[in-house]
């Protein structure tokens, strides 16, 4: 089986072309539009993010005082947008921004001495002091998607690296983070173990090893355990579901079932599934933060996050062919090209070159920033979708 985080090709899914221009009706735009806008926000918008001198993107753009945040953890998945790009379009540029905002990411977060218990984990961006599981996982997804393309050994070994600091996260009780300075593990935190299972099934795939697929399992084990009786999943701290923390579990207990054959991961996969289709507004979206006894802590969305659970229901409908998740991945789409400064869309700061065909953060506005780590999911949920339609589905709207 095919699976990967951050192309459709990864799925095996060929580049769509000769796409209609005809509208499509569940969108009310064409997917030639469609592409054309996902290409816009990667030549016209991403590429002007990236600081030739530092070799890395800027963290976020700053409309209203035209602030450029320095480089930051945005390069540590933004690289996803220009790999996906490279396997449309075969421009070795892309390929080349990726591999240097990557390095620059991996020379300053990762953990790399030797007699480090957790060498090949990541550090906060902003808490510098502690490394988290969350952060080591996709750097492990960064770095394989690298050697999947190059065919470096560096990258294969970065990601080992990392993997195996995931290793003994998962020994100390699938913690989420690690301090440095007390040398403690951290058992409260963002408990992303769908980015650990997808790092190690990827690992397994690259590497051969058995060990790598066995650390998969237990992850996924860990995640039937801590399933609440409402199918979601409260990933911070055990009290709150966050966006940020469903995209990449969907994804993950979807592949966990399709690579075992187990009935129970596809059956936490379609309660969770339901728990989005329930809560998702007319608009498409999620609200950011929902407590464990279903209060809305925060109803502003963090728009990124949901062409990103879009791509999680994309792959569950693909195992499932159940309707509603396609119509939920539909709205999320329409959501996410309502986020986009296109020329004709209303949104503010249209004169500006670094905001036209970017995504805003925040919605609704809360500081008018746009960032690359937010781009990536909308781009790559806009190219998973079109390549989804035209060549799984042979351009017909699933139903």
């Amino acid at each position: 089986m095919q699976f990967g985080v951050v192309s459709p090709q990864d799925w095996g899914l060929p580049p769509a072309t000769d796409l209609p221009d005809a509208p499509l009706i569940e969108l009310g735009i064409s997917l030639l539009e469609l592409e054309l806008r996902a290409k816009k926000a990667t030549y016209d918008w991403l590429l002007k993010q990236f600081n030739e001198e530092t070799g890395a993107f800027h963290g976020f753009y700053r409309a209203h005082d035209r602030y450029r945040e320095c480089c930051q953890t945005v390069n540590l998945i933004a690289p996803w947008q220009l790999l996906a790009a490279y396997d449309r379009y075969q421009d070795p540029h892309l390929l080349d921004l990726a591999q240097r905002a990557a390095t620059w990411f991996y020379e300053r977060h990762v953990v790399t001495h030797p007699m480090s218990v957790v060498a090949g984990g990541v550090r906060d961006g902003e808490a510098t002091d502690q490394v988290w599981t969350k952060f080591t996982a996709e750097e492990v997804i960064t770095c394989l998607a690298l050697f999947q393309r190059t065919n470096l050994r560096p990258w294969l070994e970065r990601a080992v690296q990392s993997g195996r600091f995931l290793i003994q996260a998962r020994r100390h009780h699938f913690a989420p983070r690690y301090s440095l300075s007390s040398g403690k593990w951290m058992d409260r935190g963002w408990n992303s173990w769908g980015r650990v299972v997808e790092a190690h099934w990827l690992l397994w795939s690259a590497c051969g090893e058995d060990h790598w697929r066995d650390e998969a399992l237990l992850w996924g084990e860990h995640a039937l355990d801590i399933q609440a009786t409402d199918g979601a999943f409260y990933l911070i701290d055990g009290e709150y579901y966050n966006t940020d923390l469903a995209a990449d579990e969907l994804r993950a207990l979807t592949l966990l079932h399709e690579w075992t054959g187990r009935a129970d991961f596809l059956q936490a996969a379609c309660r969770f599934a339901d728990w989005h289709v329930v809560r998702q507004t007319d608009r498409g979206a999620w609200a950011l933060t929902v407590d464990c006894d279903g209060n809305e802590v925060m109803p502003v969305v963090g728009p990124g996050d949901v062409p990103n659970i879009g791509i999680g229901l994309l792959y569950l409908h693909l195992a499932t062919r159940d309707s509603r998740y396609m119509h939920s991945v539909y709205s999320a789409a329409r959501y996410s090209l309502s986020i986009q400064a296109t020329p004709d869309s209303g949104h503010p700061y249209l004169d500006d070159d670094l905001v036209r065909w970017g995504f805003w953060s925040w919605e609704p506005y809360y500081d008018f920033t746009l960032s690359g780590d937010q781009s990536t999911h909308h781009v790559r949920g806009l190219w998973f979708l079109v390549d989804y339609l035209c060549a799984s589905l042979g351009n017909k709207q699933p139903k």
